[in-house]
């Protein structure tokens, strides 16, 4: 019963460095207001479709 209520992650490792890029962007944000926002939401961006690319591929099951 439980299992229907936990969100089920299969790679933590991957959407972890995901987040973590994200909100340390974030963080460099709010201590910096002169950083450019688009810049970097693009640079997050890229970077998480490549990380996403390579850590999020399965062995093929489905």
């Amino acid at each position: 019963m439980l299992k229907e209520f936990v969100l089920f992650i299969k790679y933590p490792y991957t959407a972890g460095t995901i987040g973590l890029i994200w909100l340390g962007s974030a963080a460099l944000l709010a201590i910096d207001k002169n950083l450019p926002l688009i810049g970097i939401v693009i640079i997050n961006m890229v970077a998480s479709v490549i990380i996403a690319t390579f850590g999020f591929k399965g062995k093929g099951e489905v």
